[in-house]
């Protein structure tokens, strides 16, 4: 059995225009299928739990953004989700999920392989876990500046500009410059596996990768992969500001990991305490603001369709 869960508004509201193209693809191939429009945030994680809780094997498939791939992969990792295959058609502005498995973003190739695959991945679930609960993740989890640069980018309006100009990685570089000129450091303690425990007096974010890239392609761990059941860390403090303005455009190559005040891990988990409530987010997503976070790599893997 086919279900697609679809962002109607995804794409700056392209994605009712999308899903009509892979609809004309189902009704000439006769294919039975059963589809759900998400109406509200949140909406896509119930929806992927209740699908999952009828525990039939099925290809469950996303359209929309990371976003919305999120709230799935939140609503499935509550169940048992072993008899769920996940298809993907991307149609968000940063596509990092797409990007790391290399999925197209063509919808008639996205269709093709979503009714007849010839290769799947088995990809790593990571956990972000605070005071207020459990978010999972698919492509990363951070604290920090990272994660205040994603909670601005949903609320600014240039987004959906810059969308429908096909220039929405625009938008993280807008927010990141605007946010770093005010940007208050705060120290943290870091324990990695529960052992090795690190303190920054001045600490700007840190970034628990699944995958190489967030954010629309900065790649933070260009080691990262996605089936080691292991976290890559990016941890970025005790550097001045103009050093950051430096970072973003060499980490969109990878080439930042030689500076100072950049260290990289690869661990099963990481534990962060701030002085103060920072800024979190899950695949980009806002999961609020808190003192503590955990993340870890769940040891649990979804399969998903590559081509």
């Amino acid at each position: 059995m086919f279900y697609f869960i679809v962002n109607p508004h995804a794409r700056s509201d392209q994605g009712m225009d999308i899903w009509k193209k892979a609809e004309e693809i189902l009704a000439a191939e006769k294919v039975e299928y059963e589809v759900f429009f998400t109406k509200y945030t949140g909406h896509a994680k119930e929806l992927a739990k209740q699908i999952a809780v009828l525990s039939l094997p099925c290809t469950l498939t996303v359209l929309g953004g990371d976003g919305t791939l999120n709230e799935v992969i939140d609503g499935l990792a509550q169940t048992d989700f072993s008899r769920i295959t996940l298809g993907y058609i991307p149609t968000g502005s940063g596509n990092d999920f797409a990007r790391g498995l290399g999925i197209s973003s063509n919808v008639t190739a996205c269709m093709n392989s979503i009714l007849s695959p010839s290769d799947y991945a088995l990809v790593d679930v990571g956990m972000s876990r605070t005071s207020a609960g459990k978010h999972y993740f698919l492509v990363s989890s951070g604290i920090g500046y990272d994660a205040d640069i994603c909670r601005n980018v949903m609320k600014t309006p240039m987004k959906k500009a810059l969308n429908r100009l096909h220039m929405g990685k625009l938008t993280y570089v807008y927010v990141a410059l605007k946010l770093l000129l005010g940007y208050q450091c705060c120290p943290v303690s870091v324990r990695i596996d529960k052992k090795e425990i690190h303190r920054l007096p001045r600490f700007y974010f840190l970034a628990g990768m699944n995958m190489k890239q967030e954010g629309g392609g900065v790649r933070f761990c260009p080691g990262a992969r996605y089936q080691d059941g292991l976290l890559d860390v990016c941890l970025v403090g005790d550097l001045p500001k103009a050093k950051i303005l430096t970072l973003f455009p060499t980490a969109f190559i990878g080439k930042h990991t030689r500076f100072h005040g950049i260290h990289m891990y690869r661990c099963r988990r990481i534990d962060i305490i701030s002085e103060k409530p920072l800024p979190i987010h899950c695949d980009g997503e806002s999961a609020g603001s808190h003192r503590h976070l955990t993340i870890l790599n769940t040891q649990k893997k979804i399969k998903v369709i590559l081509k």
